[in-house]
């Protein structure tokens, strides 16, 4: 996990991952559940992107990547484990994903099992 090698999108289908402070265990655990359910869901296999040790108001130099993967049509799903990923500012959070869905990008989070609803794509009212 070289946070230097950034990834081409190189699969329709992404996960975005970011973990403060560094913590690669964690975040293997997450990995591990969102490339499952991505398969699971149909969506496919999935390029991953981390910006691990990063605060969210730090550059996040991955998103940003990803964020251009999806502009350039080359992103067509990401799987997070919910938007938290994208900063823990609800408002900035909501920003990211409309991002993403303007550029025809779904966001889809990660199944609660302790949640009642199910979990199918993040929706952002507004």
């Amino acid at each position: 996990m070289n946070p230097t090698n950034r990834p081409a999108a190189s699969r329709p289908t992404a996960i975005y991952l970011r973990c403060y402070p560094y913590d690669a265990g964690f975040l293997l655990d997450f990995w591990s559940a969102l490339s499952h359910y991505a398969l699971a869901t149909g969506l496919g296999e999935a390029t991953v992107f981390l910006d691990n040790g990063r605060r969210s108001q730090d550059p996040l130099s991955s998103l940003e990547a990803l964020l251009a993967a999806a502009a350039a049509g080359r992103v067509s799903a990401v799987v997070v484990p919910g938007p938290f990923v994208f900063s823990l500012d609800d408002e900035v959070a909501r920003a990211t994903v409309r991002r993403f869905e303007a550029a025809g990008c779904a966001v889809h989070e990660l199944p609660d099992t302790h949640r009642r609803r199910p979990s199918a794509r993040f929706a952002v009212a507004g």
